[in-house]
């Protein structure tokens, strides 16, 4: 009788504690879970996707459509769900930090936008343009970027897909072009500039690209010949105006030409286009004379942002009609239109040295429109009537 008693008891307590646990071994089996899992999202999305509107308040008023709400967040989750399982894919292909190998993607790839650290791009014709740091998907920080045929364009610094920084330009054929500073992919701040030849052109300072500033000016050689001020990749040739002779001599060592007559000479600055002379042209050679007379061998005045070449242009530069006058022509104004326009100069030399000339004779006249500006006065010269000039003559305006 006990014992049948007990027998009992324990059958009781068994038939109370064997579905608990029972359901403790699903809950904690996985493939009850997954099961469970997958079941709860099949009837979510059976509801979601259940997209026959029941009631007005079911739907969106879309441009006068009507949208169903059901519909439009089911569109909504498909997508989330397409976006996140595409994420989960690809994975495998983005960087990570504990690995050393450098992931290489196409310039327009999506997955470059979610990219930072060591990279290479491909352009769109397949070839390697880019090798080096970026941040967000932006070129940023240290890299090199090459042309087509594999030659190196820019080594440096990048910031926002752009030459920020420090680095090194290069021409197509991997020559070095300048190497400095730049900003906004213009050379900017202090650097150097090479010719194609692989001489140095000029080294000193630079804005939006062009010399601007302090600088010293190279020939094609690579030797020194000029030390001065530069504005817009000119040199600012009224800086001379002024000087004595011994201090162009300081700042100019290229070479040079004196042509003489009498007491008066004209000294040519070879290398950067320039005939000066005193006010009266007389004791030239005097390291003392002060220079009152600077001429400027081109035919293109340049104001900074523009080079100008016509009568109408300088008359818009200055603020004023230029009226054209005949002057007779100085020894120096004669041997300007020997160095730009030999065929109707009226120079008559005979030659003592290389670089000295003995003037037997000069003359004639040219026509000429003069502009004041910042206390200087500037006098185009000419030969023709079209309006352009042949070189242009700096001095202080009286």
């Amino acid at each position: 009788m006990g014992t049948n008693l007990f027998s009992t008891l324990i059958s009781t307590i068994k038939s109370k504690i064997t579905p608990l646990v029972t359901k403790f071994k699903n809950w904690t089996s996985w493939s009850f879970i997954r099961t469970k899992l997958i079941s709860s999202i099949r009837d979510f999305f059976s509801k979601i996707l259940d997209i026959r509107p029941r009631h007005k308040k079911d739907y969106y008023e879309v441009f006068g459509w009507l949208v169903s709400r059901r519909l439009a967040l089911a569109l909504v989750i498909v997508a989330g769900v397409l976006s996140v399982y595409y994420l989960f894919c690809v994975r495998s292909v983005l960087p990570s930090s504990d690995s050393d190998t450098v992931k290489t993607y196409s310039y327009d790839s999506l997955l470059l936008r979610f990219t930072s650290g060591t990279v290479q791009i491909t352009a769109k014709s397949g070839y390697l343009a880019y090798e080096g740091e970026v941040a967000s998907g932006a070129v940023t920080g240290y890299g090199t970027l090459y042309n087509a045929e594999g030659v190196v364009v820019y080594q440096g610094n990048f910031e926002n897909n752009e030459y920020q920084g420090t680095g090194t330009r290069y021409y197509d054929d991997g020559t070095m072009m300048y190497t400095g500073g730049f900003e906004a992919n213009a050379f900017s701040g202090t650097g150097k500039l090479y010719r194609e030849n692989g001489t140095m052109e000029y080294e000193g300072d630079f804005a939006l690209g062009m010399k601007d500033g302090s600088g010293q000016l190279y020939d094609i050689s690579g030797n020194l010949v000029y030390e001065g001020s530069f504005s817009k990749d000119s040199i600012v040739y009224s800086e001379i105006l002024g000087q004595k002779a011994s201090e162009v001599a300081e700042s100019y060592s290229g070479s040079r030409t004196v042509y003489e007559q009498d007491d008066s000479y004209a000294v040519v600055l070879d290398d950067i286009d320039v005939v000066y002379a005193d006010n009266g042209e007389s004791a030239a050679l005097d390291e003392e004379i002060t220079i009152g007379q600077v001429i400027v061998l081109s035919d293109e005045f340049s104001t900074g942002s523009t080079k100008l070449s016509t009568r109408e242009e300088l008359e818009n530069y200055f603020g004023a009609e230029l009226l054209i006058r005949t002057k007779e022509l100085t020894l120096a104004e004669a041997v300007a239109f020997a160095r730009v326009d030999s065929e109707d100069t009226e120079l008559v030399l005979s030659q003592e040295y290389d670089d000295y000339y003995t003037v037997e004779e000069y003359g004639g006249s040219a026509r000429a429109f003069t502009g004041t500006r910042d206390g200087l006065s500037y006098t185009f010269v000419s030969s023709g009537t079209d309006g352009t000039f042949s070189f242009y003559i700096i001095q202080y305006q009286e």
